[in-house]
């Protein structure tokens, strides 16, 4: 009984046992509400591109390049300042923050504009070493920026390693922008 009651004391204190059960389980009404945010500020410090798998040949996949593109939209329109990609080798040989970052050099970013984190295997080690490289750099405001369906399950972990609304925006790439 006692461990019982340790464990779901665990699961209860995490950033949201649904991420434990159900993690990609998105709720509509939860996404409408990210996508309508505002942004922080006009121009925010840098955009956290969280990673997805590339393709077996190592050029970015479909949803690489969907998140790719959004970044590099706001980049070019002024709202981001820089990018940092975020992602390893987690479903392939590829670094995945290493393909999105090269696909957006492509695009014409400059690479000084740019920051890799390719150590991350899932989302809440994306949110985690990003938060390392963004102290490092003097970064307060951010946008995070996936699929819609991602992002609920992203905020609550960027929630949990201590974001705040006021400073962080959240961008899906495969959405009304």
């Amino acid at each position: 009984m006692r461990a019982a009651l340790l464990v779901l004391l665990l699961i209860t204190s995490c950033a949201d046992a649904r991420d434990l059960f159900r993690p990609y389980d998105p709720q509509a009404l939860e996404i409408q509400a990210m996508l309508k945010k505002p942004m922080p500020s006009p121009s925010v410090d840098v955009g956290i591109v969280l990673g997805c798998p590339a393709d077996p040949d190592g050029k970015p996949s479909l949803c690489e390049m969907c998140r790719v593109n959004a970044a590099v939209t706001l980049y070019q329109s002024g709202a981001v300042k820089n990018l940092l990609f975020s992602g390893g080798a987690a479903h392939s040989s590829d670094v995945e923050a290493e393909v999105m970052a090269s696909a957006s050099i492509e695009r014409g970013v400059p690479d000084e504009h740019i920051f890799r984190e390719g150590r991350a295997l899932t989302t809440w080690q994306n949110v985690r070493f990003a938060k390392k490289i963004l102290r490092a750099h003097d970064f307060h405001t951010v946008v995070f920026i996936s699929t819609a369906d991602h992002l609920p399950r992203a905020r609550r972990i960027a929630e949990y390693y201590g974001f705040e609304d006021s400073t962080t925006g959240y961008r899906a790439c495969d959405a009304g922008m």
